[in-house]
């Protein structure tokens, strides 16, 4: 009786021990007031089934809980600059998924109803997968996504042409309607 008390006591307070000796690095990734200061947010990314939706800001503004007139839509591919910190914010449309980049150490779960900041850094350029790591659906398996990571200024190229794609029939959006009056 007395070993068996001994083998679940000792381990508790050892798991214990690792908790809390790690709880500063938990706080590191997941507390907001703890990220670096140099992260720029760049993105939202909206989970849905089956799909990942990335809006980005227009060109030359901030990045806003809502969308706006002149935002940038993709889907499946998200662009980032390699050697900073970037901040995402995480959402889905429907159910619970899980943003997750095996390559880049980042998993994170998105959960109906909030908006969940994500920061991670990519320090080397490249291809990186992106998929869904939450059973989400009959279309689960088919939910994959790629962070692309490159130079500011190849992302930069990328968000103009991405805009220049976007208002190809040659209208002017709402807020470059409103400048010019």
């Amino acid at each position: 009786h007395k070993l068996e008390i001994v083998w679940t006591i000792v381990p508790s307070f050892i798991l214990v021990f690792i908790s809390l000796s790690q709880l500063d690095v938990l706080a590191e990734i997941r507390v907001i007031s703890k990220f670096p200061e140099k992260a720029t947010k760049i993105a939202e990314v909206t989970a849905r089934q089956f799909e990942w939706r990335i809006r980005y800001p227009k060109p030359g503004t901030e990045l806003t809980t809502e969308e706006n007139p002149g935002d940038l839509f993709f889907v499946n591919e998200l662009h980032v600059p390699t050697g900073r910190p970037v901040i995402i914010n995480l959402r889905t449309q429907d159910v619970q998924h899980a943003f997750f980049s095996p390559q880049l150490r980042v998993k994170q779960d998105a959960v109906p109803g909030l908006v969940i900041p994500v920061w991670f850094d990519v320090n080397k350029v490249g291809a990186y997968d992106l998929v869904c790591a939450e059973l989400c659906g009959w279309g689960h398996y088919k939910m994959k996504a790629r962070i692309v990571a490159e130079s500011q200024g190849s992302v930069d190229k990328y968000l103009q042409q991405l805009e220049a794609d976007q208002n190809e029939d040659g209208t002017k959006s709402e807020t470059a309607t409103l400048d010019d009056e």
